[in-house]
């Protein structure tokens, strides 16, 4: 059986059974994890958490761990190709108004943006617990 760590703190996509036995889908960061439940939200510097969510262990089916290193490069590859696209655009369009480089330039950030979800989705389900994945606390 292989493992994986999950830490508080982390940031990870669970599929789990919802309250009427529907699958539901929640990405977020790991905030607390005990011998039942796993809670999951968005941090926040000087005040409470926003969006927590408690979710049951029994009732996770699936799981995927998101690396920071893969957030890390979405955010360079499309504020690259947004600035990119900025001064290419700026270097050569003598004909367009600063307005229209600034729309091609932010357009084309949101090209690459919405490609990079379609390429490397976030909310895709790498472990599932029916082909043998265990929930495992220490």
């Amino acid at each position: 059986m292989e493992a994986i760590q999950v830490t508080k703190g982390g940031l990870v996509v669970l599929m789990y059974q919802g309250y009427l036995k529907q699958m539901e889908l929640e990405s977020n960061y790991v905030l607390d994890i005990n011998d039942s439940t796993v809670t999951i939200g968005k941090p926040r510097l000087f005040s409470e958490p926003v969006n927590k969510k408690k979710i049951r262990i029994e009732d996770i089916r699936g799981f995927r761990k998101v690396s920071a290193g893969s957030m890390l490069l979405k955010t360079a590859l499309t504020v690259g190709a947004t600035l990119g696209t900025y001064y290419t655009i700026r270097n050569n369009g003598d004909n367009l108004t600063s307005t229209q480089q600034l729309l091609y330039s932010t357009g084309a950030g949101l090209v690459t943006n919405l490609s990079l979800k379609l390429i490397f989705p976030d909310n895709k389900i790498k472990h599932q617990m029916k082909h043998g994945w265990k929930v495992m606390l220490r």
